[in-house]
């Protein structure tokens, strides 16, 4: 059941019962097939992604280097998160890794949810919050980390 998966989900895990079920209205299930684009970066996105099963890369185009790994994505994560804060194209390009199911939550839905749920919104920001300062947090210590392997060539 999908609300079953809904409450593993750190990013939903605070929300009740009527809550997830709100959500779960404007949420729709797809499917892709490994090698699958998902979104393509700087292609207009407007959708909150959350793995159900399956994996999904998430990649940059590097020039003269084609795409390059950031990161693979497995079940409870999400994406498509920047273009839901800021309206602007998708940032990277995430590719069904494997065959894969997922949830997809319209940005515009989704706000319009939280305007009219002002307790779940609070309940939702807080979670999202938590995962983006986890993700900017690793991403701090990458970036670190390359950092000073550059400065030993």
């Amino acid at each position: 059941m999908i609300q079953e998966f809904l409450r593993t989900v750190p990013l939903f895990h605070e929300l009740d019962d009527e809550e997830l079920t709100q959500v779960l209205l404007v949420a729709l299930v797809k499917r892709y097939v490994a090698g699958a684009p998902i979104l393509q970066e700087d292609q207009p996105g407007g959708q909150l992604h959350v793995i159900r099963e399956g994996q999904v890369r998430i990649s940059k185009t590097v020039p003269g280097l084609g795409e390059e790994a950031l990161t693979i994505l497995g079940p409870g994560e999400f994406f498509g998160e920047v273009e839901f804060f800021d309206g602007s194209p998708a940032s990277a390009h995430a590719i069904a890794h494997t065959d894969c199911e997922m949830l997809q939550i319209p940005h515009e839905e989704m706000r319009t949810l939280l305007k009219s749920h002002p307790e779940l919104a609070v309940r939702f920001f807080w979670a999202f919050g938590r995962t983006l300062a986890t993700r900017l947090r690793e991403t701090n210590q990458r970036m670190g980390s390359l950092l000073a392997i550059s400065r030993s060539f």
